[in-house]
This record gives structure tokens, sequence and C-alpha cells, in this order.
């Protein structure tokens, strides 16, 4: 996705064409990482001839609540970016299930607050995504040396570009020792979650995922899942702290995010997880999520928004 160079971009309330969307090398967005930032996934339903975004509503809350916790005095509104969205959609006439990306930069201002005193920008990206084969046959992580940051350095609920540096030096740590994925321990030493993604495990047929107080984004995905094994499956879910150790004993893991969706994790630090295969619960959270996000109209209430 990063390599990608579609042929138009919403930059600043128009669709333009990709190459001219720019800002200079001493923007705040440049110097200091200034932005907030949104992924979303938008499903084609051929049959309907348009895009159903899943959590739409929920996606844009969140853009708009990270926003207010760095002080970005915004001067676009959910309505902007949802037509925005659809304007860009239709300019670059992908017809793919697409990831798209709206941001929230600081151009001007430094540490400025008031909105005189700040210029702001936007700009929208989409890209054609498929989804990973790795959500069928399983993910390899390994745990960081690194840690997540705390609420008090950097609040983990904002999803911010600059946040995501956090992430850089556990990613080579991964990539270098040959796994897919790395999931990261707070400052608490329990687990927080990956680099894109919450984390479940799956103990005697509990459903346990990390709480936001663990030091982990507070994801939309990870709710829809827990939607899932608790309406659908009946299996129960708790929200506590996970220690190390319990990866590893664990009957089940798996990652849910916007973009990776549901990856089964099949090994951790080189241990395999149960038999090493996808698990069952996993398997059956991860069809349905996806048959879902599929179905377009027929989809459960709250979950699809056209566009």
């Amino acid at each position: 996705m990063a390599d990608q160079r579609p042929a138009f971009i919403w930059f600043n309330g128009q669709v333009i064409p990709w190459e001219e969307a720019k800002v200079h090398v001493w923007s705040e967005v440049a110097l200091r990482g200034a932005s907030v930032f949104e992924g979303i996934r938008a499903y084609w339903q051929p049959e309907e001839d348009r895009y159903y975004c899943v959590a739409l509503e929920d996606h844009l809350r969140r853009l708009f609540q990270s926003a207010l916790l760095l002080r970005f005095p915004v001067h676009v509104t959910i309505d902007d970016i949802t037509q925005g969205m659809k304007e860009l959609l239709i300019a670059l006439n992908v017809r793919e299930h697409t990831y798209v990306r709206p941001t929230l930069y600081l151009d001007e201002g430094a540490y400025g607050y008031e909105a005189a005193k700040v210029r702001m920008g936007s700009y929208i990206g989409a890209f054609a995504v498929p989804h990973s084969p790795k959500i069928f046959s399983g993910i390899r992580c390994c745990i960081s040396t690194w840690r997540r940051a705390s609420d008090l350095s950097f609040p983990p609920r904002v999803k911010s570009g600059a946040a995501y540096q956090g992430f850089r030096l556990p990613r080579i740590e991964a990539e270098l020792q040959g796994y897919d994925e790395v999931i990261l321990l707070n400052t608490k030493e329990s687990v927080a979650e990956t680099s894109g993604a919450a984390i479940f495990i799956v103990r005697n047929g509990t459903a346990i995922t990390p709480p936001a107080l663990a030091g982990n984004l507070e994801s939309i995905t990870r709710k829809k899942v827990t939607e899932l094994l608790v309406s659908e499956f009946g299996i129960p879910v708790q929200e506590r702290e996970i220690e190390r150790t319990e990866l590893y004993i664990a009957d089940e893991v798996f990652t849910c995010g916007t973009l990776s969706t549901i990856q089964p994790v099949v090994e951790i630090d080189g241990i395999k997880i149960a038999s090493g295969q996808p698990g069952p619960i996993t398997c059956r959270c991860r069809d349905r999520y996806l048959h879902i996000c599929a179905s377009g109209r027929e989809a459960p209430p709250g979950w699809l928004t056209p566009l």
C-alpha cells in the first residue's frame, strides 16, 4: 500500500492528481509528525455498484477525538471527510475492496492550539488492498524488547502518524528475526497490542483481550469482534490484562484490525500455539466477519455504511 501511487487524492477540499498534493518540508507534519488519521475499509459490492464502509461513523468519530486530544483546532467536519471519501472513490473508480485513509494535519503553528495561530490541512488517500492469505494460514509473532508508550507519555488512544514511529523499531526487530508481526508489552510488562492490531487469546472457551488501560488503541474492529463472539457464537469475552507467558499456553491467539481483519497467530517466539494451526473459534469469527463485510445491504444493523 505504501508504494502505491493512485491517480488521485483528496487534498484540502478537492480531488486532485496525486503528484500535486504537497506540503512544505518545514511544515509541522514534516517536522514533528503532526497528524492524526484513520484507516477505513470500503468493501466493493458489484451487485449494487457501490462501496460499503465498515463502522464508518465510529472511525470518523475516533479521528476527531484524536484531533481533540492533540488540541488540533479542526476546521473540517465529519460530513466534509465523508463527502471527500465519496468524491475520491468515484474519481479513482477502483471497484475493488479499498483501504481509505483520511488524515488531519498541521501545516503551520508548532505547538499552537488556537485556530488563529495554526494552519491545518486534510487529505484522503485510497488504495486497493486485497486480503492477505495469512488471514487463513496464520502469522508468526515475536514479543518485542521495546515497550508500548503509556497514556502519560503519548496516549495510545490517539491514532497519530507520530505515534506510529513507536512501532518502527519493533517491526524491524520482528523482520530481522523472520517473524510476520510483533507483539508489544506495556510498561507494566503485560500485553498491549501488535504494531497494527488488537489481540485476543482464547482459554477454556473464553476470549480474553487487553483493556484500553493496558496501553492499546481503542480498537473499533475489536469491538465488532466482541459483538460477534458474544451475540452470534455465545462465547464470553473478558477485558483484562494478559501476561506474556499466557500467550504461549493459550488455546488460540488471534489479532484483529481494519487492514489485517482477523489473523490467526500460530506461533509466538518460536512456540507453537496449541496445534500450531488456526483455532476453531478464530476461524468461525474470521469467516463470519469477512462474510458480513462483503454482504452489503444484508449486513447486520450498525456494521456497514453505503458510500
